[in-house]
């Protein structure tokens, strides 16, 4: 995305050319003030805050419309790579995949925490960031074939990858809810009053 930023996405506003490097400000741009809006969303959901399988598809669904943008502006140029694609598709792609970020990173954090052994909680922790890292390099692997086949191709490839495994993980979500072992299963005030009180007694 940074290199179809700077050949093919015109960047002027009146005079000025937006540096490319400033739509990388655009993530943590939404990131600020995405937040406390899904937080928010999601308490006032209470007992219908969908679970955390569900949040990662969700999340896979949000990063495929976000890299629908991009295929939207790949036909834009109409297969003319003179031509220069408005900035706007690449807000979109950034607004939607932070919107992804936000239903996966953190909830998957979470559930590292609560699902990891104690003893191997820091591994897991770390395996977390480490398979981050991994994605990062299939990422510029993948970003570096984008000459021989064409950013639509590797756009709408990742647009359809996301789907796909979205939909196989809304299929298997309860599933994985049950091998949870009632992590997924919070607590009600009165069902914590009830057993503080089964302790005092």
């Amino acid at each position: 995305m940074n290199i179809y930023t700077q050949q093919y996405t015109d960047r002027m506003i009146g005079s000025f050319e937006v540096p490319a490097a400033w739509f990388q400000s655009l993530n943590p741009f939404f990131i600020i003030t995405l937040a406390p809006l899904l937080a928010a969303f999601w308490v006032k959901l209470g007992k219908r805050e969908p679970n955390s399988p569900v949040k990662f598809a969700l999340a896979l669904f949000f990063l495929a419309l976000g890299f629908l943008c991009m295929v939207g502006a790949v036909m834009e140029q109409g297969g003319d790579t003179s031509v220069k694609t408005s900035m706007l598709w690449l807000v979109g792609a950034f607004f939607f995949h932070t919107l992804g970020e936000l239903c996966l990173s953190p909830i998957g954090l979470s559930l590292v925490t609560k699902l990891a052994p104690l003893r191997l909680a820091s591994l897991m922790m770390g395996a977390w960031f480490g398979f981050n890292a991994i994605a990062n390099y299939v990422a510029g692997y993948i970003g570096s074939h984008v000459g021989e086949l064409g950013a639509m191709s590797i756009f709408g490839g990742i647009a359809v990858s996301a789907t796909v495994s979205g939909v196989l993980l809304l299929m298997f979500s309860n599933t994985l809810v049950r091998w949870m072992h009632g992590a997924e299963t919070p607590i009600s005030t009165e069902e914590q009053i009830e057993e503080q009180q089964a302790q005092l007694a």
